[in-house]
């Protein structure tokens, strides 16, 4: 598994960019704890968040944490470990995937992508490594 070109640059990379994430929805939950209804990373459509779109996102923000612990641990054994450990990978990645498609789902149809284009769509290519990793541990052992 681990002389698949590229894919100990793409474990560090999801790591990093899920350690980033943890560290955006803390900050998140700490702005939302102190009062402020509607941090980003979850910029709001025209009319903003109805309340039962908050609940979604909450719930969406906490499969996300599972998935982000999975994901580190997962690029922690697998780059200093050297124990690429494929299904918490494909565990994280599936929650991760999952969970992005269910947020775009949700979110795209309220015009928040057309309001911020550029936070939405950035995440879409920060993330869009993570498939290729993704399609890489599915992919039989050698």
């Amino acid at each position: 598994m681990s002389n698949r070109p590229g894919l100990k640059g793409l474990i560090a990379y999801y790591g990093v960019l899920q350690s980033l994430h943890l560290l955006v929805l803390l900050r998140a939950g700490a702005l939302i704890l102190s009062g402020q209804p509607h941090p980003f990373p979850i910029l709001p459509s025209p009319q903003g968040w109805q309340q039962q779109a908050m609940a979604f996102m909450y719930g969406l923000a906490g499969m996300d944490i599972i998935g982000i612990l999975l994901g580190i641990r997962f690029a922690y054994l697998a780059i200093f470990g050297h124990n690429v450990q494929r299904i918490i990978g494909i565990l994280s990645l599936t929650i991760f995937i999952s969970g992005a498609v269910v947020f775009a789902t949700g979110t795209f149809p309220t015009g928040a992508w057309s309001t911020h284009p550029a936070a939405y769509w950035g995440m879409v290519v920060l993330f869009l490594p993570a498939l290729l990793l993704y399609g890489l541990l599915l992919l039989p052992q050698k």
